[in-house]
């Protein structure tokens, strides 16, 4: 290459190669830098440039070849492997280069060796990014829809898992490799990183307490996301169920409270939805004067009215269970389906209640009113 360099320029080579002092517009040219000439130089750039463009053309070449035809197959597998293995085939290719275009030059031992190392901790970097963008890829294509159709929440939550734990333990293993062919002291980084982990893992004790809570949750199953749950002083329901924290929406506030996994699974859960139906209990106290008929037409009143609302469960119970000086105490029972507003279905049956009791003259003692506190009134 130098002889051809010089012949164009010199138009006589062996004048070019036989003088010691080359003509004076060739000085520049062979001049010394690090051991290598500007014509090294150039040559060593020349080489790294090509192989950026060399792989700006595969990369297109394989959208417009390689992507078309895996498209045209049935499988989908192809299609993800070309998809993916693209953008780090071509960066191999650039890495190729960029070592290539450095080999020529004329290096001291120590420099080589650096250069050595540097590429190939490129090059397993390069690889882990491949393994990874495959692996990540395959999952979502195949592993996760899978997951998705299944009744339970454990297998997707160990998708995840298992999904982030492989990238995260290919990118560790990687770069302990690199870091090892780069030449740096791999022992003590590790060491001295297992004592930073110490510190870290004492620091981190509630994250880990929190995810081995969601692990817990999800295997246990005391609740679902849409179920109304009471915990840790909150009632709402639940929103969603994370890697860190539980989080409902309030009944009365409507808001969006976050609850650590590890105090969830500390705390005495209620799933407010398990049970079978709302259970009403209420006292209706007659005045002394009604009679049996009128405190038996009551009771038949009370339990018609429950049974004819859509919304209430066929098992009724009525009974006079006390008489008084001052009154003739009659009960109601009944329950009111899960699904259903215990709001709505009781405003329904008292206002009956009301009517019915007017039409038929029973009368209730007059008595100071009570007032429930709000806290204390189930409004849905």
């Amino acid at each position: 290459m130098k002889e051809l360099f010089l012949k164009t320029f010199c138009g006589n080579t062996a004048i070019a190669l036989a003088d010691t002092n080359p003509p004076e517009e060739l000085g520049l040219f062979s001049k010394t830098f690090y051991g290598n000439t500007v014509v090294d130089w150039l040559q060593s750039a020349a080489i790294i440039i090509a192989a950026v463009v060399v792989g700006k053309l595969i990369y297109w070449l394989i959208g417009k070849t390689i992507k078309r035809m895996a498209a045209k197959t049935k499988t989908q597998v192809d299609d993800i492997l070309v998809d993916m293995a693209e953008e780090p085939f071509v960066l191999g290719i650039v890495i190729a280069g960029i070592w290539y275009g450095l080999h020529i030059l004329t290096l001291s031992d120590a420099a080589q060796k650096v250069v050595n190392g540097v590429i190939e901790a490129l090059l397993i970097l390069d690889g882990a990014w491949l393994v990874t963008r495959m692996f990540d890829a395959l999952v979502r294509e195949y592993l996760v829809p899978l997951a998705h159709k299944t009744e339970s929440e454990l297998d997707d939550h160990i998708v995840s898992i298992v999904r982030k734990g492989v990238k995260i333990s290919v990118w560790i293993i990687a770069i302990i490799m690199a870091m090892d062919n780069a030449g740096l002291d791999v022992y003590s980084i590790l060491a001295g990183l297992g004592i930073g982990g110490l510190a870290f893992a004492l620091a981190a004790k509630d994250v880990v307490g929190n995810f081995f809570g969601s692990i817990a949750i999800f295997l246990d199953k005391p609740f679902k996301v849409g179920d109304r749950i009471q915990v840790c002083g909150f009632d709402g329901v639940v929103t969603d169920v994370g890697l860190r924290s539980t989080r409902i929406r309030t009944r009365y506030e409507g808001r969006i409270v976050a609850i650590p996994n590890q105090s969830v699974t500390e705390a005495n859960i209620v799933n407010v939805d398990t049970e079978p139906g709302r259970q009403i209990f209420a006292v209706y106290r007659l005045t002394p004067d009604m009679d049996d008929e009128q405190v038996s037409q009551a009771m038949e009143l009370l339990k018609s009215i429950v049974q004819a609302d859509p919304d209430t469960q066929e098992k009724v119970v009525s009974g006079f269970f006390a008489i008084t000086e001052y009154s003739r105490d009659i009960m109601l029972l009944y329950w009111i389906k899960p699904e259903a507003s215990n709001l709505k279905t009781r405003t329904r049956i008292n206002l009956q209640i009301i009517r019915q009791f007017k039409k038929h003259n029973i009368e209730l003692v007059k008595a100071n009113p009570i007032h429930a506190k709000v806290d204390e009134v189930d409004l849905l």
